[in-house]
């Protein structure tokens, strides 16, 4: 991704590759701001249990996200304690600054 180009202090973590642990969804859900952050509400799962309307608990979400990675939006880009989930160009540019 072009921010790794641009930043070597921002991590792109890429589930696809490379499961998730609970200790990792945990923290970004925490440096994201909330479930409602980085919760993927386009998700068949997130659709049918109504989460579009209300986030779940974060233990909820944490267990669920174990499961099936893609209920989390990507990417996914830390840096400290900070962290941009989905593509938000605003966002990115705050990360790099």
């Amino acid at each position: 991704m072009f921010v790794l180009d641009l930043d070597p202090d921002v991590e792109e973590r890429n589930y696809a590759k490379e499961p998730l642990t609970r200790a990792e969804i945990t923290r970004i859900v925490d440096v994201a701001g909330g479930v409602a952050e980085v919760l993927n509400t386009r998700h068949k799962t997130a659709k049918e249990k109504g989460w579009k309307e209300q986030a779940p608990a974060k233990s909820t979400f944490v267990k669920a996200a174990l499961e099936e990675p893609n209920l989390l939006r990507r990417p996914v880009l830390l840096r400290g304690r900070k962290a941009v989930v989905g593509f938000d160009e605003d966002a990115i540019r705050k990360l790099l600054k």
